[in-house]
């Protein structure tokens, strides 16, 4: 069996405070804390296993501190395969203001990868490509590693004929354009730096993911947080609104989202049901405290409560579901 295969270039140790009437510039109490995995590529590995599909992730660890995130994926049972580098992997801080549902992150940069280490992790991922359904690429990028590494790992994807889903920001994102990803999934924030314009409402991202297909992807998805997101192909276009939630943290729920999006592609099912699948994937993980990713029982009871409903241009009607 095929699996969906991700690429964490430069994951994370996520330490979370649960910090009640957090004030900068003040002593504060921490009324709770958890470590977990993180980083896009390795929390995107955790939801798909977590969602039944099988999974692997590839990657650089600093060799410093890798034994945590190491045993945490052995015990999520999630198949893994790193490239040990000189120096820590990066720790994290999100505090978390338990009242308001605000979230404030102090992300560090990561170690630094030499030429040859990228190098190696590039003909790593090319090996795995025969075993692979879709590959994911997602997250933010060392030091040392170039920003064309998405393009190239894209390219090799599609000579092998395996869809990609990329998620990334920046330049990393803006290079890998032309080498035509499946399917990316920025946020809205990311969006407008795309774009280069204020996105407010459904309508507006909707048309802004229209604008990125001429760039090169052939699905756009669109996520905004608890206003839901869109999906937009040549074709057609969705919009999805979650039940409402109280949110635990939502680190990791676009990560989430991916996992949903990859499990879709690879079991076949329409883009309206990817989208569906993604978003209450997103919603669960929400709830969670932590970079905690959903289960699988917890997606099925939102499932039914996502609302999808079709955008058409002006003129034409629309079908909800």
């Amino acid at each position: 069996m095929k699996t969906i295969t991700t690429v964490a270039l430069n994951p994370a140790i996520d330490r979370t405070l649960v910090v009640p009437g957090f004030t900068a510039g003040a002593t504060n109490r921490v009324a709770s804390t958890r470590v977990d995995p993180g980083g896009k590529g390795i929390n995107v590995a955790r939801a798909a296993q977590a969602l039944g599909a099988p999974v692997q992730v590839l990657g650089f660890l600093g060799e410093t501190n890798a034994e945590l995130i190491l045993n945490s994926l052995s015990h999520e049972q999630v198949a893994h395969d790193f490239l040990m580098v000189p120096g820590e992997t990066r720790v994290n801080l999100k505090i978390v203001e338990p009242q308001s549902g605000q979230l404030t992150e102090l992300n560090e940069s990561g170690f630094a990868v030499a030429p040859e280490q990228v190098d190696a992790l590039v003909r790593r991922v090319e090996q795995r490509l025969p075993e692979t359904a879709v590959l994911v690429l997602a997250g933010s990028l060392p030091a040392g590693v170039p920003g064309t590494i998405y393009r190239d790992l894209i390219a090799l994807a599609r000579q092998a004929g395996v869809p990609t889903i990329l998620d990334a920001d920046g330049e990393p994102m803006r290079i890998a354009l032309a080498a035509r990803p499946t399917l990316i999934k920025p946020n809205r924030d990311e969006a407008e730096r795309l774009v280069g314009r204020r996105l407010d409402g459904p309508d507006a991202l909707v048309q802004a993911a229209r604008q990125l297909l001429h760039a090169g992807p052939e699905v756009v998805v669109v996520s905004s947080g608890a206003d839901g997101a869109g999906l937009v192909t040549a074709q057609e276009a969705w919009w999805a609104t979650p039940p409402g939630i109280r949110p635990g943290s939502t680190v990791g729920a676009g990560d989430s989202m991916v996992a949903g999006l990859a499990l879709a592609l690879s079991g076949g099912l329409s883009l309206a049901e990817a989208l569906r699948l993604a978003t209450a994937a997103g919603t669960a993980t929400a709830r969670l405290d932590g970079t905690q990713v959903c289960t699988r029982d917890a997606v099925d009871a939102v499932l039914p409560q996502v609302r999808i409903a079709e955008v058409k241009a002006k003129g034409e009607g629309g079908d909800s579901r």
